[in-house]
Order: C-alpha cells, then structure tokens, then sequence
C-alpha cells in the first residue's frame, strides 16, 4: 500500500522566505520570472496563432528563470524531456508551467498535458492503484532522485511553486505548495485569445532517415 503524507501548504512569508533558501531560491527571483511571462505573454496578439500567449509565457518563463538562477550551483537540465533548472548539489529541479489557477483551494493543473518524462520524474507508478478519492489532501511520499517543482503560473498573475505529483498526463496531488502571488487585480488587458495548448513538457522523438 502506497505510504502517504500531508501536503504542506506555505502562505506566510514569514515561512515561505526561509523554505525557499532550503532550496537555494529566492522569492524575489522567482516574481521576477513571473513578470517576464506575464509580459511577454501579453505580446500575442489577435494576428499571432490563438496558442501564441500560452507559448510565450512558456518559453520566456523557462528563459527568465534560468537568468534568475543558472551559476555556481544551478545548471540548465532537459532530462526526459523537461526544460528545467537543477541544483545537483540540493537534489532539485526547477520547470515553468502554465496552469488553469494558482493558489486555489484545489491542486492546480497544467494549461497541457504533461509527458511520461515529467510523470517518472515525479515518481513513477505512484497512483497506479490509487482512485480519485485518495488524493486529497495527501499525496504519495516521495521516491528518491531530484525532487521536480514547477512555477507555476496562472492568466491572472497568480504564482506558487509547487512540487506536483504527476500521473495521467496531468497533476492530481502535490508534496508541496508554496504560494508567491495570491493576490492580483483583475487587468482588462489581459488577453483571452490563447488555448496553452503548447509542448511544454515534451520528449524529443528521435528518427531513422
């Protein structure tokens, strides 16, 4: 039987601040991430593909927090197919995801699906008897190897970082959340011509000519 644990939910900065040097991150770093794709996933416009503002928040979210970070201790990863940040040293992955909301009350879920990579990186098999009912508000304990997180961001503004436990191509609990930006104001700039319909998690295919 699948051992599980209590999702630890971070709000306070009183805690969250000093979590976030555990893993060798910093608040102010990862909002500042967070801008650059809301910023440039405000570039889209109606001429632009309807997927274009999720995909520049992707890629630019990726782009920005490997500025924030990438030095003596974090180095750019794309194990199985995930585009991430990882500290070696700390046993941790740092990804960007789009999601449909940030710092609700349910577990957010990604703006596209998510592949087998991101699956095995959270933990593999871990619900492969588990139903619906036994997801919240638990999730599995995890297995060895670098612990995934996502910042996660929403069309809002709303951000968390959260270690997600991944299955079905989707995120159905978390070991972790911990909560950047809760409050924003509703902006009518805001775009709503995307889908996220974006590869942002996908594994390369590789080819015989």
């Amino acid at each position: 039987m699948t051992e599980h644990i209590e999702t630890s939910i971070l709000q306070d900065p009183a805690d969250i601040n000093p979590r976030l040097a555990q893993l060798g991150l910093t608040r102010e770093g990862l909002i500042r991430a967070v801008h650059v794709a809301l910023a440039e996933r405000n570039n889209a416009t109606g001429l632009h593909p309807s997927n274009a503002a999720g995909t520049f928040s992707y890629h630019h979210g990726v782009a920005a927090t490997r500025r924030e970070y990438l030095g003596d201790d974090w180095e750019v990863d794309r194990r199985d197919g995930i585009e991430s940040i990882c500290n070696d040293a700390l046993g941790i992955m740092v990804s960007f995801c789009n999601v449909d909301e940030a710092c609700g009350d349910d577990y957010p879920k990604p703006r596209s699906e998510k592949g087998a990579g991101a699956e095995r990186a959270s933990g593999p098999n871990l619900f492969a008897h588990a139903g619906a009912g036994d997801l919240v508000p638990h999730a599995p304990k995890p297995v060895s190897g670098p612990a995934l997180f996502y910042l996660m961001v929403d069309r809002q503004g709303r951000a968390e970082l959260t270690r997600p436990v991944i299955a079905r191509r989707t995120f159905v609990a978390a070991l972790e959340r911990i909560f950047l930006i809760e409050d924003v104001e509703e902006d009518d700039t805001i775009l709503s011509l995307d889908t996220y319909d974006i590869a942002d998690d996908f594994e390369p295919q590789i080819v015989r000519k």
